[in-house]
């Protein structure tokens, strides 16, 4: 473990057991002064103080070194009490002071050092940054989405997300993230000097951890190999083979040249949509309500059955999805 961590580990203890500690003692002091003052004054004519708030108003004067000089004190055993008031009183908020300096200082190590619990709901969980994640980082950052990147080392870009330092394959770490509270975790794969088997493997258990941590979270994952699909089809909602798109426009740029820009222009102008079909088209077969949508501009590529999206069809079957993938053109 880095060592700077681990006496962040111990700082961080240290600082929460005297913030309570120093809260204790001024507290005890402000209460000790209050009722001390007030008994030895109390007596004393010509003193200021004759009941307990002005006495605690006398009090917090007197410890924040204040001292508006509006309450007297005249008795020799209060004024020898306030000495001994204003001594602990300084003391005790000083050490306040200091303790709660030293949680702001907490927090801020925390944060960077990515050893704190996420605070999002309905977010999306990144794991394991490396280029691919900073490309997809890149494109919805400016979406209103809520991002948790879940790494194992310390990532200096990421001061517009929240960073938890941990691994996938560890639950604590992944409860730190905020599975239980996410709406979608994405597994990047691993660069590391191992077989795309093994690498694969770990991506797959982490999805499997990722299950029993939260069974309603949408999976998406990235495996390297293609033999590993058949084993992550049951764990992961979307699968992606990294590469296998690159091939497959690579293939589609010669035999369509220039369809890779046009794909490239399709996904970032942001017009493909989903849209739930109105209960006024769900007696329609498939080509009515493909022709009806055409009416509105929008060209239907296909229907969500569950999550599984189904390329369109020209058909007089009904209509059996709750929802459509369309393109509209402005």
């Amino acid at each position: 473990m880095n060592p700077f961590f681990l006496f962040f580990k111990r700082f961080r203890k240290y600082s929460r057991n005297h913030v309570i500690k120093a809260s204790i003692l001024a507290l005890s002091v402000i209460i000790y002064s209050v009722f001390s003052e007030y008994y030895i004054e109390n007596r004393i004519p010509s003193s200021g103080i004759h009941n307990l708030f002005t006495s605690l108003w006398w009090t917090m004067q007197t410890v924040t070194t204040v001292g508006y000089g509006d309450t007297p004190v005249y008795g020799f055993h209060g004024r020898v009490n306030g000495i001994i008031v204003m001594v602990l009183g300084i003391g005790s908020l000083g050490y306040l002071m200091a303790a709660l300096t030293s949680i702001l200082i907490d927090i801020r190590l925390a944060s960077r050092l990515g050893d704190k619990m996420a605070t999002e709901k309905k977010h999306i969980i990144l794991c394991n940054y490396n280029e691919t994640t900073k490309k997809v980082l890149e494109k919805i950052k400016n979406d209103g989405i809520d991002i948790v990147i879940l790494n194992d080392n310390e990532i200096k870009e990421t001061n517009e997300f929240t960073f938890i330092k941990g691994n996938f394959l560890r639950e604590n770490d992944l409860i730190k993230a905020g599975i239980k509270k996410a709406s979608s975790i994405i597994l990047f794969s691993k660069l590391e000097d191992k077989d795309s088997m093994a690498i694969d493997a770990e991506t797959i258990l982490a999805a499997m951890i990722t299950k029993k941590l939260n069974n309603n979270i949408r999976i998406i994952g990235e495996i390297l190999n293609p033999e590993s699909r058949n084993h992550a089809i049951n764990y992961m909602d979307d699968i992606i083979i990294k590469g296998d798109v690159s091939s497959m426009l690579i293939y589609s740029s010669i035999m369509i040249p220039g369809m890779p820009e046009f794909f490239n222009k399709l996904l970032s102008s942001k017009s493909i949509m989903e849209e739930n079909i109105d209960n006024n088209y769900k007696n329609m077969t498939y080509s009515q309500f493909i022709s009806e949508m055409e009416k509105n501009d929008k060209i239907v590529l296909g229907f969500r059955e569950n999550d599984k999206i189904n390329l369109r069809k020209n058909s007089n079957e009904k209509i059996n999805e709750e929802s459509y993938i369309f393109i509209r053109f402005y």
